[in-house]
């Protein structure tokens, strides 16, 4: 990257060139380190990207560690950006571990609902740092988002994917072939290059190029999935997976785990005997019908395993389950209402959904796997 200062305004054709002033480490005299980086970005968060970002988190504590700066796109997608002081696989960070580290944050936050985002949120704007004026100006992050794009966006709307953002004074030749490997591959990651000049009037600034991206339809989901919780979804399928496992035929539930993110996850079978059309569904829906549900649906026109289903509905219905007249959709189905969504945090209603999802499981294969 290189930058020049017009030496007359007069004359644009003078000009000279600015001089590079990386960062100094931290353990040396003056030493900055990648909090000055860090810093920049937090007061300038347009200079990340080449788009305007919204940022809620600096340096918050994740289960799979601390990124460095947290953001949303005008689309809600969640921005996770990792920052490193000189090259990208340097120091501290390894090549490995500069491309390794977002994706597990962006595994930790995939799980976070509306209220997880507004808490660490609540924690940013806290701290005696600089923050974006509607940062100051709104106390909830979705107030804030609809201040900021312009827009009138839902709770739910937020987080439906993250982005990842590797920003180095020096992006290697191994990380830029890394992450373009991660992209073609359907990661959202991108790498951003961000130096410093001294210019000859004696002011100093920086500059920010992309040298990594893909194109913006990638972030632009066509239409957000309906609401869902992912951690309660999340909570209620751990809970219920070792009753199930061995009936699932599976070692882990990964294989068999569909539509986390969305209001109808579902777990399939790999029991030999068991029809492959029969899904384990679990519909969380706490914005709209206020109502958790778990049922047994038929994902194909299979009407044979759902007449075997009706033919032994007494099985079901002795449990407390409703046997409904539908062929696809909640063929067998339980459900609870609730009042809002501190409700799915509550352990013991975990439990006991968690509990009669297995339930439902068991009977499904007692009937189906014979």
């Amino acid at each position: 990257m290189r930058i020049y200062q017009f030496d007359d305004v007069d004359s644009p054709q003078n000009t000279t060139e600015a001089k590079s002033d990386p960062i100094i480490p931290a353990g040396e005299e003056d030493g900055e380190g990648e909090a000055e980086l860090e810093r920049w970005l937090n007061e300038t968060p347009e200079a990340i990207l080449d788009e305007p970002i919204l940022l809620f988190a600096r340096q918050p504590s994740l289960s799979t560690g601390i990124p460095d700066l947290l953001g949303l796109d005008r689309y809600g997608n969640v921005v996770v950006v990792e920052l490193k002081r000189g090259d990208s696989g340097s120091g501290s960070a390894s090549e490995a571990s500069i491309i390794s580290q977002p994706p597990l944050y962006a595994q930790s936050l995939d799980r976070y609902d509306y209220n997880d985002l507004d808490n660490l949120y609540s924690e940013y704007r806290g701290k005696e740092w600089s923050v974006q004026d509607v940062v100051g100006e709104h106390s909830s992050l979705l107030t804030a988002f609809n201040a900021f794009f312009e827009t009138d966006a839902k709770p739910w709307e937020l987080n439906q994917t993250q982005r990842l953002v590797i920003v180095a004074e020096s992006i290697t030749g191994q990380t830029r072939d890394s992450a373009r490997w991660l992209r073609d591959r359907g990661l959202d990651i991108q790498c951003v290059e961000v130096q410093r000049f001294q210019f000859p009037s004696g002011r100093s600034g920086f500059g920010a190029v992309t040298v990594i991206d893909y194109d913006e339809s990638r972030s632009q989901l066509s239409a957000p999935s309906k609401p869902g919780d992912r951690v309660f979804t999340t909570n209620v399928f751990t809970r219920a997976f070792p009753d199930i496992q061995g009936l699932l035929s599976v070692q882990s539930i990964d294989p068999v785990l569909g539509n986390l993110s969305t209001n109808y996850p579902y777990l399939e079978t790999r029991a030999e005997t068991h029809p492959d059309s029969i899904r384990y569904a679990l519909r969380v829906n706490p914005y709209d019908d206020q109502e958790i549900k778990v049922a047994i649906d038929s994902s194909g026109n299979d009407s044979g395993a759902v007449e075997s289903l009706r033919k032994h509905s007494s099985k079901f219905e002795c449990r407390g389950f409703t046997v409904s007249s539908r062929t696809s959709m909640r063929i067998i189905v339980d459900t609870w209402d609730i009042e809002c969504i501190k409700d799915l945090r509550d352990d013991a209603f975990i439990h006991r959904v968690a509990e009669r999802y297995a339930e439902l499981v068991k009977i499904g294969h007692q009937v189906l796997s014979t």
